[in-house]
């Protein structure tokens, strides 16, 4: 009887690094799962429109360094994003805006309406993570973290879920030939770019 019992405590014993080590695994491998993206296909950003829109006489150029993520976004002098409509076609025109030191990214798409859809280019889900922004791959639009594939018909639509945040109607104003989107409005939604696109 007393040998049984050693040789049940022995097997826990052995059997004690094992399940250790599965744990360990486990978390692992949710770990990547959770922080390594997804959506790493499709184009890349130096393949986005480098070209910056016509300006008016009031515009100036926004102080954000250009890199990969898109052109310099047009201000006029309010401080205001100005987009020219004439220039967005079905493939996104991608902007880089600053705010404060805070590094944002918006763009504009023609949809297959006719309509110009605009979002800030982080996903509502994920904008915590440096890889919450999307590539245009066609008609769609893909999270670099999540991989979420995104209808363009569908930017600027609607709020909530795994899609780019919508500057909706009452977000801009739009005129004959230009879209204007407030300062404060993005100024006001700085904060969900805190992390982005920091590797």
């Amino acid at each position: 009887m007393q040998s049984n019992k050693q040789f049940k405590k022995t097997e826990k014993q052995k059997n004690k690094p094992f399940l250790l080590t599965t744990v360990a695994i486990a978390v692992a491998v949710v770990a990547i799962i959770t922080f390594i993206p997804k959506g790493n296909q499709g184009n890349s950003p130096a393949d986005e429109t480098k070209t910056t829109s016509n300006t008016t006489s009031n515009t100036t150029e926004n102080t954000a360094s250009t890199d990969d993520s898109g052109v310099k976004a047009t201000l006029n002098s309010d401080g205001d994003v100005v987009i020219q409509i004439a220039d967005i076609t079905e493939k996104a025109t991608f902007y880089e805006y600053d705010s404060n030191g805070t590094p944002m990214g918006l763009f504009a798409v023609k949809a297959s309406d006719g309509t110009i859809r605009t979002a800030l280019n982080t996903c509502q889900v994920c904008n915590g993570s440096p890889n919450a922004y999307f590539k245009q791959q066609g008609d769609k639009f893909q999270c670099q973290n999540c991989g979420n594939i995104y209808s363009l018909d569908m930017i600027g639509q609607e709020r909530g879920g795994c899609n780019p945040v919508p500057i909706m109607a009452d977000n801009k104003t739009v005129t004959d030939s230009e879209i204007i989107i407030p300062a404060t409005f993005l100024d006001d939604n700085a904060a969900i770019f805190a992390n982005w696109k920091k590797f």
